[in-house]
């Protein structure tokens, strides 16, 4: 993927992250936006990651990797730029080519908004690209071989489920496991369903509910990701 390509997908997301934070804990008192890591796979954002410490965000990075088959991650956290507020984001393609893009927040409130996205250059702190190709170079779950709940295991029966339904259930237990992982330091994992029968399957594999967005406006992928 092009890296504007990558940027129109995620900067809406963060837009509504950023707002939420303005308001977190129902007062007017501006809060920082949790640092995030958003995971792309075939052209659509599915699942994120956000918790109050860059570390345990980070954390989550192989687990997404693996457990997804992101073909990006994005790391987006607040920044100072030049002494005004900005959100960074540290983008990271499967083939390990990595990215610092830069956006200006302006406004506030509903009238938030986030400016063009820039060249970042070379990062002050390369830890996060270095965390982040480590994760990619991992090799992804297989979805192929999910074995089926629905069957006594009779002679003729499928043993597996067809690959974009196993899709969905891989994707479903990555997201419980990381909710799991950073629920307790006020964190949320979130998956976004491509489709009514995905976010079905999903939540049927043991994926806590809170963890679902729908996405029915999603870019229909073009092999195994979804119900």
């Amino acid at each position: 993927m092009l890296i504007a390509d990558v940027m129109a997908l995620v900067v809406p997301p963060v837009t509504d992250l950023l707002r939420r934070s303005r308001t977190r804990g129902g007062t007017d008192a501006v809060q920082p936006m949790f640092p995030t890591i958003i995971a792309l796979r075939n052209d659509r954002v599915v699942a994120a990651v956000s918790t109050p410490r860059m570390e345990a965000t980070l954390s989550c990075a192989s687990t997404l990797s693996v457990g997804v088959g992101a073909s990006v991650l994005v790391v987006a956290a607040e920044a100072v730029v030049n002494g005004s507020p900005a959100v960074a984001y540290t983008v990271m393609t499967r083939d390990r080519r990595g990215k610092l893009v830069l956006q200006k927040v302006e406004g506030e409130g509903e009238e938030l908004r986030l400016s063009r996205p820039v060249d970042g250059g070379e990062p002050a702190d390369p830890s996060i690209l270095r965390v982040l190709a480590d994760a990619v170079g991992q090799k992804p779950l297989s979805v192929s071989s999910v074995a089926r709940k629905d069957t006594g295991g009779t002679f003729g029966e499928e043993t597996f489920l067809p690959p974009e339904q196993g899709r969905v259930v891989v994707d479903a237990g990555t997201v419980r496991t990381l909710q799991q992982r950073v629920e307790q330091i006020g964190g949320r994992a979130l998956y976004v369903a491509r489709s009514p029968e995905a976010a079905r399957l999903a939540l049927e594999a043991g994926m806590p509910r809170r963890c679902l967005l729908g996405d029915g406006d999603s870019h229909t992928d073009s092999d195994t990701d979804g119900a």
